[in-house]
């Protein structure tokens, strides 16, 4: 019996360490709404507040717009040319397939990354006006019309081959914005290119969360060149400037010679 006992306590001495030296699954809360300049990080993806760009209707391209239909604040949605699988919104001009190949890359600090951008429009009272990401995942794939809302049993759906996941391993994590109205991003993501399969043609982005009955509206930064900042302009004024005064001098003195 005593080495039944000492066994026994063994056992439990070492199922102890086991989960006191196991990477705990804490939860993390990425809260936007504290300031304009408010971030955070979660899975490798980085989360920022605001960003300088207007992401109004006819500023923006987006390629999934969600609205709660019913369900008490939740809703769901993933961009896809095949249908409305949960609470997108027609038509799909909103709502589409993205190419992989249209995404912007952005250096930082070494690190290449894609930039997402979700624009939210919350309804009812200005101090309620959040919106709590609580799902986001997304997959790279050669098929843009799928229309699945089948989950498997760690809450993946079978859009591809996954490249984020907000919550892996079971976690619960959260990321809050505000959600005043349309017209600016209320919160500018950066996903490291390296997290995705670029031999497949499109990505799939899913999210779920809560809020008060307004609409989400998803975009990405593509391939198009932005229009330079005043300031990087003055150099190029200038220089061109210079040759103009450059040529017009010569032409003048060829001109006087020539008489």
């Amino acid at each position: 019996m005593k080495t039944i006992r000492v066994a026994s306590l063994s056992a439990l001495l070492i199922a102890a360490a086991a989960l006191l030296l196991a990477p705990s699954a804490h939860a993390t809360v990425v809260d936007l709404t504290t300031s304009a300049t408010a971030s955070g990080e979660v899975n490798g993806a980085l989360f920022f507040a605001s960003d300088q760009q207007p992401s109004g209707t006819g500023f923006i391209d987006p390629f999934l717009r969600v609205q709660d239909n019913g369900n008490g604040g939740f809703e769901q949605g993933y961009n896809t040319d095949g249908g409305f699988p949960f609470d997108d919104k027609d038509p799909h001009n909103f709502q589409h397939s993205l190419l992989l190949s249209s995404l912007a890359q952005f250096d930082m600090n070494g690190t290449e990354y894609f930039k997402f951008m979700l624009d939210s429009n919350q309804s009812g009272t200005p101090s309620n006006h959040t919106f709590t990401l609580s799902q986001l995942q997304i997959y790279t794939s050669n098929n843009g019309s799928q229309t699945t809302t089948t989950f498997n049993p760690d809450g993946t759906l079978n859009l591809g081959t996954l490249a984020y996941n907000l919550n892996p391993g079971g976690t619960t994590n959260n990321v809050i914005t505000t959600g005043t109205g349309s017209g600016k991003y209320d919160m500018v993501m950066f996903v490291p290119v390296s997290l995705f399969n670029l031999a497949d043609k499109y990505v799939t982005l899913y999210f779920a969360g809560n809020g008060t009955g307004g609409f989400e509206e998803w975009t990405a930064a593509t391939g198009v060149s932005p229009i330079p900042e005043a300031s990087t302009l003055f150099p190029i004024v200038g220089l061109l400037a210079a040759v103009f005064s450059t040529q017009f001098v010569r032409r003048r003195q060829l001109q006087q010679l020539s008489k």
